[in-house]
């Protein structure tokens, strides 16, 4: 229900309880007021007949009661009168009544023996009458009583029109009130609040050019209407210098992106002329060398070439392994398990480990399992085991965990080596391509670059560390598969 409703509401029926109270208190102001000037009247043609009675009894003219009755009794609002003797009997009677109406004599006889007026209300003939019955004297001596009635059934009739005629006053005010509380109320309230909804809505979808018209009377809505469009106003600077500041961080980040391709770009190339560059140079001094001595014997040309061709098969290594690290991987992914790729990886350094003497301990649990393409795990397992083994050139321990986890919140595989560690400022670039600890010639620096990328592809991550009892350990994370009961 809106508010302007509920103010007409409240106040009409505040209004109509107030006008119900004062009704009737005016009612009852009216009656008493009625009933006492009726009552006066009645006490004054009592008072007026009693005097003109006892001038007659006092001047032997009792016959004239009966006229004097009667002329009294011509006035419409008396209803009758009665002429009692000093023994309380009935003597003069008004033609307008009958005197079997009157059919009581105590209250005569008390006006009789006490000399004194007495005034009764009682019904007859489904009137309500009020009487005063007044004593009549001569020489001092009671000689009789006067009684006069009239009617004052006229007064509830009086109420009822005063009450009808209050009614209509009251459903006109109301109306009126109404109607000047409903027209107030629309230009002083229901205009300026639906402005200030609308406004919000305005404001809510987003439009803070929206502004509320500010109401032209004083008081709180021209407040909140000019608070209202303040508050527009500023959320539309506030979006606005948002707006700039988004603009200005994404032109940054943009010229950040740039110099980081830059810089990985400066990275590429220096690594690519660090590890190519070796070999070339090899290449050219024996090339240089077989053309400065053409008549050299077969032997020292054939030493030449088959060092020419080791290099060129090392640059070729290292082309293959920058297209791996950089063409799209197209995955044939497939059940795979883990304890079978780790079983063809330790055949694979079998060799290489021996040589170095570097022990290979590994745990794993047959059941583990991974959605992969094995090929490419296997890969990115092989180069990690491979940097381990590099890392222990004079013996260790190379150590393969594989670590049930279907929740996938500890590593899958864990990798550790009894080896020296990596140097902590090396840490975060370890998975970079090119950037290599080793000696020219002893590594490309794209071995692990590839492992991360592989992992990457397949949903997970690789993290390095350095183990506390010395050498590192890497963490593989993989999605695992439910293993078979």
């Amino acid at each position: 229900m809106k508010i302007s409703s509920r103010l007409i509401i409240i106040l009409t029926v505040s209004v109509n309880a107030v006008m119900l109270v004062a009704t009737f208190f005016i009612l009852r102001q009216l009656e008493a007021n009625l009933l006492a000037a009726t009552q006066d009247e009645i006490r004054a043609h009592a008072a007026t007949l009693q005097i003109a009675l006892e001038e007659d009894y006092a001047t032997g003219r009792s016959l004239d009661a009966q006229r004097l009755i009667n002329r009294l009794s011509e006035n419409r609002s008396i209803y009758g009168a009665i002429l009692f003797n000093a023994s309380g009997q009935i003597e003069v009677v008004s033609n307008s009544i009958a005197a079997r109406e009157f059919s009581y004599l105590g209250e005569v006889k008390q006006v009789l023996e006490t000399a004194r007026a007495v005034e009764i209300s009682r019904q007859l003939n489904g009137q309500d009458l009020f009487s005063v019955i007044a004593p009549i004297k001569n020489a001092g001596t009671v000689v009789g009583a006067i009684e006069i009635a009239q009617s004052i059934s006229f007064i509830r009739t009086e109420l009822v029109r005063e009450r009808r005629n209050i009614a209509l006053t009251a459903a006109s005010l109301c109306v009126a009130i109404l109607l000047v509380v409903s027209f107030v109320l629309h230009f002083n309230l229901t205009r300026p609040v639906q402005s200030l909804l609308t406004g919000a809505i305005a404001i809510g979808r987003g439009d803070l050019s929206h502004r509320v018209a500010v109401p032209k009377s004083s008081g709180e809505l021209v407040r909140l209407a000019t608070e209202f469009n303040q508050m527009a106003k500023h959320l539309a600077e506030q979006r606005e210098a948002l707006a700039r500041e988004a603009e200005e961080k994404i032109a940054l980040e943009r010229k950040l992106r740039h110099s980081e391709q830059l810089a990985a770009l400066g990275r590429l190339a220096a690594g690519v002329a660090h590890e190519m560059g070796a070999p070339l140079q090899v290449i050219d001094g024996r090339a240089k060398q077989l053309q400065d001595r053409a008549d050299s014997n077969l032997e020292m040309r054939q030493r030449n070439l088959t060092i020419i061709r080791t290099q060129a098969e090392r640059i070729g290594r290292i082309v293959r392994q920058m297209l791996n690290l950089a063409r799209p991987y197209n995955l044939q992914v497939a059940p795979t398990k883990v304890a079978q790729l780790i079983q063809e990886i330790t055949d694979a350094v079998e060799i290489t480990a021996a040589t170095n003497g570097v022990k290979i301990n590994v745990q794993c649990d047959d059941r583990i399992m991974i959605e992969a393409d094995g090929g490419l795990i296997l890969q990115a397992i092989l180069n990690v085991c491979q940097n381990a083994i590099q890392a222990m050139p004079t013996g260790g321990l190379l150590t393969i965990e594989c670590l049930a986890d279907p929740a996938g919140s500890d590593p899958l595989i864990k990798i550790s080596d009894t080896g020296p560690g990596i140097p902590s400022e090396h840490l975060e670039h370890i998975f970079d391509p090119f950037y290599t600890t080793k000696e020219v010639g002893h590594g490309t620096g794209l071995g692990l670059a590839v492992a991360s990328r592989i992992i990457a592809e397949h949903g997970g991550h690789i993290e390095v560390a350095n183990r506390a009892e010395g050498g590192a350990v890497f963490y593989i994370y993989l999605p695992q598969l439910k293993p078979d009961n």
